[in-house]
């Protein structure tokens, strides 16, 4: 009897074991498997981010005046060497918001390789000198100091000059009024800007255009700008003088004679 016990128990204790080693193998083939999973996925992002499939594929900037496309992706760390995978679209969205002069940035990214870029760039009316350094005029009448090496852009913007500080406050609420703003296209084609007196108005603008007219007008008719290109169809000479009337609605071709 008890020899029948021990060979049960034999019995017993080999198929313990044999169940235990077929559990190890198993965990064995599991850890090996696992392991050949990690070795592949590493070789397939190592081949993928040393070939030129990781970089990016083409590249698109849009709504930039004051930047060029160069410097949009320069500020947003972009380029065609740039590894596509680790350029999530909220950093490229943070790195160009750091900058004062944009004001929203949309990113969208495509599955073939292609980034899109859509800024809104802050307001700008124009450029003043002060104590020989340059200032943007913002839309909400704060001044951001440019860089010398982007001096080159400013001229596309009006000079701004002879005005106080309560009067650049007031011309950039006049030229971007949330009702009416005045065009960027309009913008654009301003030479300078610069403060005008009348008898009846010591508190008046006189704006130089790029053709050669000039306008005189309120700061309450400045909005009446954007009916400027409607009205150089209608001029019969040169170098005319205009005045934005904000009662009629209109803009009036005056002598200049008389204003000077």
């Amino acid at each position: 009897m008890e020899e029948l016990n021990d060979l049960l128990y034999d019995d017993v204790e080999a198929k313990y074991l044999a169940l235990q080693k077929k559990k190890k193998n198993r965990k064995k083939k599991k850890r090996q498997r696992r392991l050949l999973i990690l070795v592949i996925l590493i070789a397939v992002i190592a081949v993928y981010f040393y070939s030129d499939i990781s970089k990016v594929n083409a590249l698109k900037v849009s709504g930039n005046v004051f930047y060029n496309e160069e410097e949009i992706l320069k500020k947003a760390n972009l380029s065609y060497d740039t590894r596509y995978m680790v350029m999530p679209k909220w950093y490229i969205e943070w790195k160009l918001l750091k900058d004062p002069l944009i004001d929203e940035v949309h990113v969208e990214k495509k599955l073939n390789g292609s980034i899109s870029i859509k800024v809104s760039e802050k307001g700008m009316l124009g450029y003043l000198v002060e104590n020989e350094e340059n200032y943007m005029l913002m839309e909400d009448g704060s001044k951001t100091e440019i860089d010398e090496d982007r001096l080159s852009t400013i001229v596309d913007f009006p000079l701004i000059n002879g005005f106080e500080e309560k009067e650049l406050k007031q011309l950039s609420k006049a030229f971007f009024s949330k009702k009416d703003p005045v065009e960027p296209e309009v913008i654009s084609m301003i030479s300078e800007i610069v403060p005008y007196a009348t008898s009846y108005d010591e508190h008046m603008v006189k704006i130089i255009m790029s053709d050669g007219n000039t306008i005189f007008t309120s700061y309450e008719s400045i909005p009446l700008l954007n009916s400027y290109l409607d009205t150089l169809m209608e001029l019969k000479k040169d170098k005319a003088c205009l005045w934005p009337d904000i009662n009629t609605g209109s803009i009036q071709s005056l002598d200049c004679s008389t204003k000077e």
